[in-house]
This record gives structure tokens, sequence and C-alpha cells, in this order.
């Protein structure tokens, strides 16, 4: 026991601890020299710090490699999906429903007046407003539901095996927990509403593309509407 205590402390010491330790023993004269050089012990002190460090850093990426790859599929602000994952998550749904032969929908969602609340604003409480609205549509979706950052200021929501109508009640309970959201941030105070188009697989589209462009016109419908509405295609 005594020599594995030994054996321990010997390892936790400084390296330039030991390296003058092994000297004294085998070549005193040097070990004098090299105690009395400063130079050479900060060089040696420099090295191990800079071995540390890159032990550390290795140490850092290998725990870390399967968080990087997570965060290069999430947006930064929202913490939902970004848009390369959004295509990617649709392309994958809609081959399902395609092969099991169930519907799938997708819904698109704007925050009404985003670029003016960004000129009126700023881009720090818009981050956070969309930080806010997307808990909001997080909290009306099933775990299987795929919430995604389409673009600065819409969503795209995923609803495996879910039919136009369904996708609507889903738009409306989204376009009613975004507005009842008060966005309370550097002593601004207000709230937003927020308008939703809806396309579904395959009464409106069998393709991914198709299906985007088809949401999008929902939305756009809506937003000439006057927005804070649920439209179908």
């Amino acid at each position: 026991m005594a020599n594995e205590a030994s054996g321990d402390m010997k390892v936790s010491e400084p390296l330039f601890t030991r390296v003058l330790s092994d000297l004294r023993q085998h070549r005193p004269q040097l070990a004098e020299r090299l105690q009395a050089n400063s130079a050479v012990l900060e060089r040696v002190r420099d090295y191990e710090k800079q071995t540390a460090l890159v032990l550390q850093q290795v140490s850092l990426a290998a725990a870390r490699g399967e968080d990087i790859e997570k965060l290069a599929l999430l947006d930064p602000v929202t913490e939902l999906y970004n848009h390369r994952a959004f295509i990617k998550e649709l392309k994958a749904e809609l081959a399902r429903a395609k092969r099991y032969k169930h519907p799938a929908s997708l819904v698109m969602i704007s925050i009404d007046g985003y670029d003016e609340l960004s000129r009126q604003y700023g881009q720090l409480t818009c981050d956070a407003l969309l930080k806010i609205a997307s808990h909001a549509i997080r909290s009306a979706l099933r775990e299987v539901d795929v919430a995604c950052k389409y673009s600065e200021s819409n969503y795209g929501i995923i609803l495996p095996q879910t039919s136009a109508a369904g996708a609507s009640l889903v738009g409306e309970r989204i376009r009613q927990r975004v507005g009842n959201q008060a966005i309370v941030h550097n002593w601004h105070n207000f709230s937003v509403t927020a308008s939703v188009g809806v396309a579904s697989f395959p009464e409106h589209a069998s393709d991914y593309d198709v299906l985007i462009a088809c949401a999008i016109e929902a939305l756009d419908t809506a937003l000439v509407r006057g927005g804070d509405r649920v439209v179908s295609v």
C-alpha cells in the first residue's frame, strides 16, 4: 500500500519536479545547473501546460462529438431543427407516408409583422421573441411532430399521420398559444400574432418541394387576408 501511495504521489507531481528529482539521483551536477537556470525550468513548465491543454482539448472533442453533430442540425436561437434538418425530416416522413399509405401534413407559421418588429425593437428583442414563440409552438405538438426553423421569421412543422383537417386544428392551437404569449425583453412589453398555412400529403402534393410550396402559398394567403389566421390549401 505504501508503494502504491508513493507511486500515485509521484505521478501527481508536476513534470519539472519529477525531472529534477530523477536528475538528482542519477546526474546531480546537471540537476544543480538546471535548477539554477530558471529559463530552462520555465520552458519545462510551459511545455507541461501546453501538453495538458492539448490533452484537455482532445478529451473535450471526443466527449462532445455527438453534441457537435446534434448542434449542426439545430437553429442556435430557437433550438429547433434548422432548415437543412427540416428538409431531411420532411423527405423521410413523406417516404414513410408513401410506404405505409398514411397522410402527413406540413404547417408553415409566420410571425406577423416581424420585419417591422425587428426595426422597432432590434435583433436581441426579436431573438427573445422567437424563443418564446418556439416554446409556444412546441407546447402545442405531440412528441412525434417535428418543429423546425424554416427561415428568419418562419417555422415549419411536420405532422406525421395527420390529415389536412387535423393539421388545421393544430395550426389553430399554435396560433392561439403564440398570440397569448407576453413578450418582455429590454424594457419592451408587447405581444404578437401568427399566420398559419397548411398543406397535406397526398391531398395537396406528393413531393416534398411541392408540399412546401403549397404550404407557403396557404401561408401567403393568410397574410394577405390580414394575418392572425389559419388557411389550408
